[in-house]
């Protein structure tokens, strides 16, 4: 009987909490002027597939490193696809006076789902390269292992052909372009 009585108060949290997920989506966050109707596949909203860029000093976009100026500043990519596919690329450069240009580019890929107001991106593979003017020791390319590859929760909001993330660790925030 305990068994039957707490069973059923754990389901009837459970209807409760997920009636709350399910209208407490506050703001516009996930809202959008766009549409919210999901692709055809289904895991991501239709107005979100594609590629999506910001970037910061000289304006260029760079998911590689034959694309980028020296000390051109920096980047972030994500491109979604309508299966929850999705390819982010983070790129950064600087020119450091008397030592050289010190680049850096990481790339992941994996699977994001979106939940009212929350895109969450869910990496399965990635690698970081760097070209180190300064130290020729830190230059190289490295596999993230497994353990380094967490899954960040973005907030995100669709104003016309902006996309707003703002990442709680401030790494992915910013608004974003079609591309």
């Amino acid at each position: 009987m305990l068994r039957a009585s707490s069973h059923h108060a754990c389901r009837a949290a459970l209807v409760g909490f997920a009636g709350w997920l399910a209208f407490s989506a506050g703001g516009a966050y996930g809202q959008g002027k766009g549409p919210t109707t999901r692709s055809r596949l289904g895991a991501m909203p239709g107005a979100l597939v594609g590629k999506w860029a910001f970037a910061v000093a000289s304006g260029n976009y760079c998911d590689t490193f034959s694309t980028c100026e020296p000390g051109s500043g920096g980047s972030i990519t994500f491109t979604f696809g309508a299966d929850g596919r999705t390819y982010y690329a983070l790129f950064q450069s600087s020119l450091v006076d008397g030592c050289g240009q010190v680049r850096s580019l990481t790339l992941k890929t994996g699977k994001a789902s979106v939940h009212g107001a929350t895109l969450v991106f869910t990496p399965t593979a990635g690698t970081y390269k760097t070209v180190n003017g300064c130290r020729p020791d830190l230059t190289g390319l490295w596999k993230f292992k497994p353990g380094d590859l967490k899954p960040i929760s973005l907030r995100w909001q669709l104003d016309g052909s902006q996309l707003r993330l703002i990442d709680p660790a401030g790494e992915a925030s910013g608004v974003y372009s079609r591309r």
